[in-house]
């Protein structure tokens, strides 16, 4: 049987996916739908986009504080890992 810490932690993981998906689609969608109109449809779309790449990192970052409130140090030091690695990625993706 699951424990109520890791269901909760589950619970707000998945939460976080998808309000950054939603909010990354309503973003986009009206970004696509403004920029018939206004100029700034542009930004609004982009913004959609940057918090759709944004929305790994931020679940990342939630999984490291729910584990370190679990005092679960091990997943924190994988957490802290994988989001090493994410940045790792990106700033060695800029300069490619």
């Amino acid at each position: 049987m699951m424990k109520r810490e890791s269901a909760a932690t589950d619970r707000t993981l998945a939460f976080t996916l998808k309000a950054g998906a939603y909010t990354a689609f309503i973003l986009v969608l009206a970004g696509i739908i403004l920029r018939n109109w206004f100029t700034a449809g542009a930004a609004v779309a982009n913004a959609g986009l940057l918090v759709l790449l944004a929305t790994p990192v931020l679940r990342i970052l939630v999984a490291a504080f729910q584990f370190l409130r679990e005092r679960d140090f091990r997943y924190v030091l994988v957490s802290i890992g994988v989001l090493g690695i994410m940045v790792l990625a990106y700033v060695l993706g800029i300069q490619a």
